[in-house]
C-alpha cells in the first residue's frame, strides 16, 4: 500500500485576518502550514490554533518585502517538514494616499511588497514543487486588480500586475505540474479594510454597491483558497478567480 505524502505549504502574512485563515483551511485540509509574517507573537498565536485543532505548523518570522526572508522561508518548509506543495502568497500592503503625494520611491517599495514578492516566493518555490512533481501558487489580488479605486495607485497597480504574472507564471510552469491561480477578494473584514469600514456611512455605502449587502469574512477567504489548493481544482490555472459577493458584477 503506498501511503500519501503530508502536503507542505507555506502562506505569508498569516499573522491575523485573511493569512490566519488561509493558514487553518489548509491545515485543516491536511497541510502542514509554516506562517510568515512579522508580528512573531500573533504568528505563534496563528500556530497554536491549528496546533490546538490537530494540525501542524511551524512559524517562520520575516518580513515578506525581503527577498532573503521569502528564500530562507522555503528552505525552512523543506528542512522543517520534507518538502513544499503549496504557496499562497497573501502579505500586501495599502498605502492610502492621492498619487501626488506618493513619491516614486514609495511607490516602488509598495510594489517590492504587494507584487515583487510574490514573484520572488514563486522563484525560490518552483525548483521544490517540482521536485515534489508539482504543485500549487495561490497569488492573493483584489478586485482593485480590475476598478480604479481612489487614493491607491500603488496598490491597484501592485494587484493588477499580480493577475498578470499569475497568467505567465501558469503558462511558463504547466509542464511542470504546477498550477498557478489568483484569488481576488473583494471587501473583508481585515486590517486593511478597518479603518474605512470603521465609518459607518462609509461601510453602508460600500455595502449597498455590493448586491449580497455585506462584506466578506477572512474564513470565507481561507475556504476559497483551501478548495484551489486542492485537487478538486485539480484542471484550474492561469484565471483570477473573484470573491466580492457580486461587487464587480454590479458596479
Amino acid at each position: 500500500m503506498t501511503i500519501a505524502k503530508q502536503r507542505v505549504a507555506i502562506v505569508t502574512g498569516a499573522s491575523r485576518n485573511i493569512g490566519r485563515s488561509i493558514s487553518q483551511a489548509l491545515a485543516l485540509s491536511g497541510c502542514a502550514v509554516v506562517c510568515l509574517g512579522r508580528d512573531s507573537a500573533a504568528l505563534n498565536e496563528t500556530a497554536a490554533l491549528i496546533n490546538l485543532a490537530g494540525g501542524q505548523a511551524s512559524v517562520f518570522n520575516g518580513d515578506a518585502a525581503s527577498n532573503a526572508n521569502l528564500k530562507s522561508a522555503v528552505a525552512h518548509a523543506v528542512t522543517t517538514f520534507g518538502g513544499l506543495d503549496v504557496v499562497v502568497n497573501n502579505a500586501g500592503m495599502l498605502r492610502n494616499d492621492p498619487a501626488e503625494k506618493i513619491s516614486p520611491e514609495e511607490f516602488a517599495a509598495d510594489l517590492q511588497v504587494n507584487l515583487v514578492a510574490q514573484y520572488a516566493l514563486a522563484h525560490y518555490a518552483h525548483p521544490e514543487l517540482k521536485k515534489r512533481g508539482g504543485g500549487v501558487i495561490i497569488n492573493i489580488g483584489s478586485i482593485a486588480g480590475q476598478m480604479a479605486f481612489p487614493n491607491c495607485p500603488s496598490y491597484v497597480a501592485s494587484k493588477a500586475g499580480i493577475e498578470g504574472l499569475t497568467r505567465s507564471l501558469a503558462q511558463d510552469w504547466a509542464r511542470d505540474n504546477i498550477r498557478v491561480v489568483c484569488v481576488a477578494p473583494g471587501y473583508v473584514e481585515s486590517e486593511i479594510s478597518r479603518e474605512v469600514l470603521a465609518n459607518t456611512a462609509t461601510a453602508e455605502m460600500i455595502k449597498k454597491r455590493i448586491p449580497m449587502r455585506r462584506v466578506a469574512k477572512p474564513d470565507e477567504i481561507g475556504a476559497f483558497v483551501a478548495f484551489f489548493a486542492s485537487n478538486a481544482a485539480g484542471f484550474c490555472t492561469g484565471e483570477v478567480y473573484y470573491i466580492d459577493g457580486g461587487q464587480r458584477m454590479a458596479f
